[in-house]
């Protein structure tokens, strides 16, 4: 680059990381205190591997079918670990107000507190505290009742959040999938793409929906892989099952001549383990709860002394 030019443009301007950056507006998303909901966060993991395994030789005969048919068990194991495990929106503090992050869950000791100013939780989450009016302790049914609310109050939002895992994501999903090099030819393994689309849709996004609706805040943590990593294993098991997917790609290209390297037999099987590792990590081991994925770029600001230094080898080219 010459000289005039670098007289010409105008000088960087270092803006401070905090004015310049995004900052995540969500909470980590809490698994109901309950005995039924912390044994079925388990076996819900189990049940879907296994039902995947077990349909591994159905899907190499005849793909597409066998995708649509399993698209039913899955929204319905979806749905039921939803209604069993995790608060619906709106019946928990979902979002920070750009205040204190809450790392990992309701605890016995409480949801932690918020900086002033940052807002407060709508409720305490699974946590033996004070009744709404009467000022007594609430027993621990009362408070599992205030976190996820009555059976009937949980339909709604899951046959909501089950209609926005069917319509919104799985158009963009084949999208990505197609710009990552799923086949556009021949054109009958288009149909094979949207059907992957919709299960991972189902794996990755149905309990997002359930537990943030459609919140402008929650969805650009989401597209920015920016949730906190959390209890109940859910955005653990959509971070799972989107790099488990692309691994799944690789054995298609190898020249092995096998059946079950079809499309999309092994893209599949690799979101469905990624998943299932995904979960294991936060859900049975707990590692990583509450953190985020950081992927922020922070901008270099040259101390006086890097200044003086960078001047003075100017004057002396």
């Amino acid at each position: 680059m010459s000289s005039t030019l670098i007289n010409i443009l105008p000088e960087t301007r270092h803006v401070p990381a905090a004015q310049r950056l995004l900052q995540p507006k969500t909470n980590a998303i809490p698994l109901l205190q309950s005995d039924a909901a912390r044994y079925y966060s388990y076996a819900h993991t189990v049940q879907l591997l296994a039902y995947y395994y077990l349909r591994s030789g159905a899907l190499v005969s005849d793909p597409l079918p066998t995708l649509i048919q399993d698209l039913i068990p899955l929204a319905i194991t979806q749905c039921l670990f939803c209604a069993i495990c995790l608060p619906s929106v709106g019946n928990w503090s979902s979002g920070t107000n750009a205040g204190e992050l809450i790392k990992g869950s309701a605890s016995a000791g409480g949801v932690k507190s918020h900086k002033p100013g940052a807002g407060t939780p709508k409720k305490k989450l699974g946590v033996s505290g004070v009744g709404k009016s009467s000022g007594k302790p609430a027993s621990a049914a009362d408070a599992s009742k205030d976190a996820g609310g009555s059976w009937s109050s949980r339909l709604l939002p899951t046959i909501l959040a089950l209609m926005l895992s069917f319509l919104m994501p799985p158009v963009p999903l084949m999208a990505l999938a197609l710009i990552l090099g799923a086949p556009l030819y021949p054109t009958n393994l288009l149909p094979h793409t949207l059907a992957l689309a919709t299960h991972v849709s189902l794996l990755a996004t149905l309990p997002i929906f359930y537990t943030h609706g459609v919140s402008a805040a929650a969805w650009k943590d989401v597209s920015a892989a920016w949730l906190p990593f959390d209890e109940a294993g859910v955005w653990a098991g959509t971070v799972g099952a989107m790099v488990g997917g692309w691994f799944g790609a690789v054995p298609i290209a190898l020249d092995w001549d096998r059946e079950w390297q079809k499309w999309p037999c092994t893209v599949l099987w690799g979101a469905v383990l990624g998943w299932g590792i995904g979960r294991s990590l936060t859900n049975v081991l707990r590692l990583g709860i509450g953190r985020r994925i950081d992927l922020s770029v922070t901008e270099y600001i040259p101390s006086e002394v890097e200044k003086s230094d960078a001047e003075e080898q100017k004057k002396n080219d």
